[in-house]
């Protein structure tokens, strides 16, 4: 669960260019269970990932 968490609030951030805070709202959408708190760690966790780069 928690690599698809964060696959989710990775693809909210870099693929749908949405702000943090409206992350936090769409992941609540995917993942309703999620307190804020939480979302919030994944979200952090998930910006600080370095994008791969290509072989």
């Amino acid at each position: 669960m928690h690599d698809e968490i964060l696959t989710r609030a990775r693809w909210l951030l870099r693929e749908l260019h949405l702000s943090p805070a409206e992350a936090n709202t769409r992941l609540l959408d995917y993942f309703p269970n999620l307190e804020r708190e939480e979302r919030t760690r994944y979200l952090r966790e998930a910006a600080a990932v370095p994008l791969e780069s290509p072989s």
